[in-house]
């Protein structure tokens, strides 16, 4: 209930809706027994007066009009009551999606860090769903249920007061254990099942994601294997989740036929008036053979109401999460980016661990080429994504043309910087629009200038097709190999115009061919631009203006490359067996 009320609050002006809903589903519920109820009455009364005296004339026309606008008002009820029902869930589920992506677009990679692509993936796909559950089979129902049996209690306390409090504490204390019993069953099994489900969805991931290796490393049994014992881990976890609803409808078809077995009794032994006898067993009898029916929802809701709340809490979790890193609303009008001043910077992934960089002060300027090289895990590319602000520093500050980073406003700071990260990710998609991506809209960017870009960089063999700019690309489509990513990388950053370009690794398993073309490229098309690039290849660090050598999160050396070698001190131990060979 809570969590569901928690989504409720960004869509306050529904409650009425939920509200007319339950109240709707109370009228249905009672419509039904009040159908039964006057039925019984009807046939009751006929067969009686019958026995009493044969020329007594009975008037059907009435009772018969009752009968049929009850019977309406029932149809109307469950007809309206499902449709603000399903249309409610519907808006809501909807509405939700987009809140929680809403929620991913702002959070940063310190927000999203211990959370998987495929478990997000299932939040949106599955767990969302799960709430149409916690509203539809056991909000509504339980509400509904609750509010019917109140009235039915004080509208049968006028027949007969003493029997309406058996039948009314029988069943709150049948719903009160029956509720516990079944909850504290379905609680492990429950939670067994989203776990279950969501290592069965990571494993088909991983076999799709990762079928080549698989195939190459013979790792197609294992997999299959793996995915088989989930199936049937699932299966069982299925069956055991079904014997139990089959069981809790038992339970409830019991207690009330035992409910009417001691009204049997009761009847028989301590009601002597015929008349009184007739209206008591046509209350009472049939609105609990009635009730069964209203009651047989609450049969699968206890044992599944905790994995509902478990998956439901997944979705909260992140809804609440709020973003680390706050930009302020002022926007710059800075054209240009010209410098870059770290001071004194230390950061780490979180507050318990090791600090990834230490105390690293350095100053680039405007047209400057810098390299940023090191063993590998020394930090170069947590140094590049601190530029970025993808997170905050834990100590120091970084200063763009002499202004905090922490100043700069998000467009800002975003127009100004480019990247070409160190894995380039192939969208499924048309090749325009894997080039564009925020761009796709932009009209001022016409295909011709795209085609002269990819010739530019090498990549106009793509246009060898019919469908020239809206080639597929990805999976069904063409792919690319890693030479081709690193272009198509660098011709984002071309199209996106930064003034500083950040380049993680841009000829990382690249042949000398291919990886002194990649840099060719990047100096002909970033001119006058602040170039920062973290790398291992000696081609490139040998033509940057200034080297930076990190190690163990420190920056311990810099300088030109003749001048490093010369002085034979870390950069020189670091290269010196690539000289050698």
């Amino acid at each position: 209930m809570f969590y569901f009320l928690y989504v409720l609050k960004y869509h306050k002006k529904y409650f009425k809706y939920i509200f007319l809903e339950i109240i709707l589903s109370v009228i249905y519920n009672l419509m039904s027994i009040l159908l039964a109820i006057t039925s019984g009455w009807l046939l009751t009364s006929t067969f009686l007066l019958k026995i009493i005296n044969d020329k007594i004339e009975y008037n059907y026309i009435i009772p018969a009009i009752i009968i049929r606008v009850i019977s309406i008002t029932k149809i109307l009820t469950k007809y309206y009551e499902k449709l603000i029902k399903h249309n409610t869930t519907l808006y809501l589920l909807k509405n939700l999606r987009i809140i929680f992506l809403k929620k991913i677009f702002y959070l940063y990679p310190s927000n999203l860090i211990k959370l998987h692509n495929i478990e997000i993936l299932n939040i949106l796909i599955s767990n969302i769903e799960v709430l149409d559950f916690l509203y539809i089979q056991i909000v509504s129902p339980i509400l509904s249920i609750l509010i019917t049996i109140i009235i039915i209690f004080f509208s049968l306390s006028i027949f007969n007061i003493f029997i309406s409090y058996i039948i009314f504490s029988i069943l709150c204390i049948f719903l009160l254990f029956y509720s516990f019993y079944f909850y504290n069953k379905g609680e492990i099994i429950g939670i067994k099942n989203i776990i279950i489900k969501e290592k069965y969805y990571f494993a088909i991931n991983n076999f799709l994601s990762y079928q080549i290796e698989y195939k190459i490393f013979e790792g197609i049994k294992y997999i299959r294997k793996k995915i088989d014992l989930l199936e049937l881990k699932w299966q069982k976890i299925q069956s055991i989740k079904n014997n139990n609803n089959i069981k809790s409808e038992i339970i409830i078809i019991i207690t009330i036929n035992i409910i009417i077995l001691i009204l049997l009794i009761y009847s028989h032994n301590y009601i002597y008036d015929i008349e009184q006898l007739k209206y008591f067993i046509v209350s009472f009898l049939l609105f609990l053979t009635v009730f069964l029916n209203v009651l047989l929802p609450l049969s699968n809701v206890f044992q599944n109401i905790s994995e509902i709340l478990f998956a439901s809490k997944k979705i909260i979790d992140i809804l609440k999460n709020k973003p680390t890193i706050f930009f302020p609303k002022n926007n710059f009008t800075i054209n240009k980016l010209i410098s870059i001043d770290i001071d004194n910077l230390s950061f780490s992934y979180g507050k318990k661990t090791f600090d990834i960089l230490k105390n690293i002060t350095l100053n680039i300027k405007n047209n400057n080429i810098i390299a940023i090289t090191g063993h590998n895990g020394c930090g170069k590319s947590t140094l590049l994504m601190l530029l970025t602000r993808s997170w905050d520093t834990k100590k120091g500050n970084i200063y763009l043309n002499k202004c905090n980073i922490k100043k700069w406003d998000l467009f800002s700071l975003r127009k100004n910087i480019s990247v070409v990260n160190q894995k380039i990710y192939l969208f499924s998609d048309t090749l325009k629009n894997n080039i564009l991506l925020y761009n796709q809209n932009n009209k001022n960017i016409s295909d011709e200038y795209l085609k002269k870009i990819l010739k530019l960089v090498g990549l106009n063999k793509l246009l060898n097709t019919n469908q020239g700019l809206n080639i597929w690309m990805g999976d069904g489509g063409r792919t690319l190999s890693g030479g081709e990513l690193k272009k198509l990388g660098i011709i984002r950053s071309i199209i996106h115009g930064g003034s500083v370009i950040l380049l993680d690794e841009p000829t990382e398993g690249l042949d000398i061919t291919t990886s002194k073309y990649i840099f060719k490229l990047i100096l002909s098309v970033f001119k006058k631009k602040i170039i920062v690039i973290a790398t291992h290849d000696i081609n490139i660090i040998k033509k940057v203006s200034h080297i930076y050598f990190m190690d163990n999160g420190s920056l311990i050396e810099n300088g030109k490359y003749d001048d490093l070698v010369t002085k034979k001190g870390y950069y020189w131990n670091y290269i010196k067996n690539d000289l050698e060979s």
